[in-house]
């Protein structure tokens, strides 16, 4: 009987949580990324004026409250003379590709460029500006990492933090073994979250700047990629 009400005393909380809807207490931005939500009419219009590589190797999307998104995306492009030396594309070792970073931005913003989003109530065409700059294998391979290894922690937050305007950073990645990864934060103020982020707006920076040297840029993406605990 003496265990019968144990049982009863512990199982008292339980049962009346059960009845419940599940939620979870307002808290602090999370130190990962978080999973993004399904495609909207935004989203997509977003990838096709924004997405002009595949981003295989890394893509980072700003997207602002209230001012004109930008991208920035690493891809590879194979050589003709090693298609026909290999006769498949695939089998071309990394080192005979060619690997770059592409920065494209919009003149406004695309969200208010939508019929719903403004008081027009019509589509606005938004002109893009993109810049291309050929990057090494060694760079490349920082930011895949660096990418790949942050959003291999992907997972939803333990606590809602919701916030107004701010800035919302997009992360994907295609990964050997996983295929392609997705994640996000909103206005990081700290953390591998913030820095993941400037080192996004540094690679556009990078980017658009032909001058900019490489070696101080792979030395930080190395070192972020050090501080991320393995999975």
């Amino acid at each position: 009987m003496r265990h019968l009400c144990l049982l009863l005393i512990v199982l008292l909380p339980l049962t009346g949580h059960a009845d419940k809807f599940f939620e979870v207490e307002d808290g602090d931005e999370p130190n990962h990324l978080t999973p993004l939500n399904p495609p909207d009419a935004y989203d997509e219009r977003l990838a096709k004026h924004l997405f002009l590589t595949d981003g295989q190797f890394g893509r980072f999307l700003a997207r602002p409250s209230f001012g004109a998104e930008s991208c920035v995306s690493v891809h590879a492009e194979i050589p003709e003379e090693a298609k026909k030396k290999y006769h498949d594309e695939f089998a071309v070792p990394d080192d005979e590709q060619k690997y770059f970073i592409t920065v494209t931005r919009a003149s406004e913003s695309l969200w208010y460029s939508m019929p719903r989003n403004n008081e027009e109530k019509k589509a606005k065409e938004v002109k893009i500006t993109r810049v291309d700059r050929e990057i090494s294998l060694e760079l490349a391979i920082a930011i895949q990492r660096a990418w790949g290894r942050m959003l291999q922690h992907t997972r939803y937050p333990a606590k809602a933090s919701l916030g107004f305007d701010g800035i919302t950073y997009h992360f994907s990645v295609w990964v050997r073994g996983l295929g392609d990864l997705y994640g996000r934060t909103w206005t990081p103020q700290g953390g591998l979250t913030a820095e993941i982020a400037a080192l996004g707006i540094e690679l556009a920076t990078f980017g658009t700047d032909k001058n900019a040297a490489e070696k101080p840029l792979i030395k930080k993406l190395k070192a972020f990629e050090s501080k991320i605990p393995k999975p």
